[in-house]
C-alpha cells in the first residue's frame, strides 16, 4: 500500500467517524448507558469482590457502532470466567452483553441459569434467593425477543419445571413456546408438564398434538429423523398415560389413610436433623423448606442481581426432597459453613415438610392418584392448592432453636 493510499484511507476514516457516531446515536436510544462514567463500570464494580470494568477499547467499540462485536468479545470473557470457576463476574458481564445486544438469546438463558443454579452452598444446594433475579432476567429477554420460542422454553423448563417445581406455570410458558414454533422436544416437554400437574385430559390431547405434528413433518420429508423420533416417543408416552388413566380412574373410591409424623432435632450450632415416618409408598419425596417466618418472594419490576443478604431460604424439593424408604425418611443439615447463604438473623422461621403427589413417580401415584385423590389423613392434610391433596406439616422455630 502506497503512502498516498494510506493517507486517503485515513482521511476517509476521519470523515466517516462522526457520521457513524451520529447515526449510532439515532439508531440506538440506549447509547448513553454505555458511555464512560454513565453507569456500566460503576454498576459492575459494586458486585462481589471482583471488580469488572468495561475496558476503554470496548467502550470505544460501542460508540462507533460495533455493539454486537463488543458483546461477542465480552461473551468470550464470560466463558473464560465460567470455565475457571470464577462465577461472580459472570452476571455483570451478561448484564453488559444484553445491554449492548438485547437479542443475545443464549446470553439471557445462560445468565438466568447461572443465577438460579450456580450459586450453591457446600452441599451443592442452590441459593434460592437468586431464583427471582434469574426469572426477571429471562422476562427481560422475552420482552426484547417476543417472537422467538427459546426463552419461553427456558422459563417453562429450566425455571418452573426443574427449579420452582410448579408444573402448571411450566405448562403456561411451554405452551407459549409451542405457539411460537418450538420443535418437537418442547412440545413433548409440555405434555410431561401437564402429566406431572395431574391435568390428564390435557396431557392426552397434547400427546395427540405431538403425534399429528410429527406425522405432518413426515409427510413433507419421510426421512426427517427428528420427526420419526418424536412420533415414536409420543405414541409410546400416549399409550402409557392412557393405561395409567384406566388404572387410576376409580382411585378416589379406594381411599388411603396417610400416617405422617416428622420432627426437628438440633445437633449443634446451625446443625440439625429432620426425620419421620409415614405409610406413603417407597419412592415418595418429602419437600423441605426453611424460610424466615412470613417471607414473601419479592416482585422485581426490572432485573437486578442484588439479593437481600438478611434472608434465609433453604429448599430441598422435588427430586432433592427426602426419600421415603421402608416407611421412614431422614436428613441432616449443616448450615454453619455457609453463613452468607444462610444468615439466620430473623427471630423466627417456618420449617415446612410437604408431600405432594404432583411429579411423584408412578408407583406412588398408583396408590394416591395424580392429584392425591385417594389420600385421607387425620392430621396434616392440606388442600390449599385447588384440586390437589397434599400432606404438609409446618413447624415454627425460634432463632435460638437453630443457631
Amino acid at each position: 500500500m502506497t503512502r498516498q493510499t494510506r493517507i486517503t484511507l485515513l482521511c476517509l476514516l476521519i470523515i466517516m467517524l462522526p457520521i457513524i457516531v451520529y447515526l449510532q446515536a439515532i439508531i440506538d436510544p440506549q447509547r448513553a448507558q454505555f458511555q464512560p462514567g454513565r453507569g456500566v463500570a460503576s454498576v459492575v464494580t459494586e458486585v462481589g469482590s471482583t471488580p469488572i470494568v468495561l475496558p476503554t477499547q470496548f467502550i470505544f467499540g460501542t460508540v462507533i457502532g460495533l455493539r454486537e462485536v463488543v458483546a461477542g468479545m465480552l461473551w468470550i470473557r464470560a466463558n473464560d470466567f465460567f470455565h475457571t470457576g470464577d462465577y461472580e463476574p459472570i452476571i455483570p458481564l451478561t448484564r453488559m452483553i444484553t445491554w449492548l445486544d438485547p437479542h443475545q438469546l443464549t446470553v439471557y438463558s445462560v445468565g438466568a441459569w447461572h443465577l438460579a443454579y450456580n450459586f450453591v452452598d457446600i452441599a451443592e444446594r442452590a441459593d434460592r434467593r437468586y431464583l427471582i433475579p434469574g426469572m426477571a432476567f429471562l422476562e427481560e429477554g422475552i420482552r426484547n425477543n417476543p417472537t422467538f420460542w427459546d426463552l419461553y422454553f427456558e422459563m417453562g423448563f429450566t425455571m418452573y419445571f426443574n427449579k420452582v417445581i410448579d408444573y402448571n406455570q411450566a405448562a403456561v410458558w411451554l405452551r407459549k413456546a409451542q405457539e411460537r414454533g418450538a420443535p418437537g422436544r418442547v412440545q413433548r416437554t409440555l405434555a410431561h408438564a401437564l402429566d406431572k400437574a395431574g391435568r390428564v385430559e390435557e396431557c392426552i390431547a397434547q400427546w395427540r398434538y405431538c403425534i399429528r405434528d410429527a406425522e405432518r413433518r413426515l409427510r413433507k420429508n419421510p426421512n426427517d429423523r427428528d420427526a420419526q423420533y418424536d412420533l415414536a416417543v409420543s405414541k409410546r408416552n400416549l399409550d402409557g398415560v392412557l393405561i395409567h388413566q384406566e388404572d387410576r380412574k376409580d382411585i378416589a373410591k379406594r381411599p388411603v389413610d396417610i400416617v405422617f409424623e416428622a420432627k426437628f432435632e438440633r445437633l449443634g450450632p446451625k446443625r440439625f436433623r429432620i426425620s419421620g415416618y409415614t405409610n406413603l409408598p417407597d419412592g415418595a419425596r418429602i419437600d423441605v423448606t426453611l424460610a424466615d417466618k412470613g417471607y414473601k418472594e419479592p416482585v422485581l419490576k426490572e432485573f437486578t442481581w442484588e439479593v437481600d443478604p438478611r434472608v434465609t431460604l433453604l429448599y430441598d424439593i422435588g427430586l432433592h426432597g427426602m426419600l421415603v424408604q421402608n416407611g421412614r425418611f431422614e436428613r441432616q443439615f449443616d448450615l454453619s459453613r455457609d453463613p452468607k447463604q444462610y444468615p439466620l438473623v430473623s427471630p423466627e422461621y417456618e420449617l415446612a415438610l410437604t408431600f405432594t403427589p404432583l411429579g411423584a413417580p408412578d408407583e406412588v401415584l398408583d396408590v394416591v392418584g395424580w392429584r392425591g385423590e385417594a389420600m385421607r389423613a387425620k392430621k396434616y392434610l392440606d388442600t390449599s392448592i385447588e384440586g390437589v391433596r397434599r400432606i404438609r406439616k409446618v413447624i415454627i422455630l425460634k432463632r435460638e432453636d437453630i443457631i
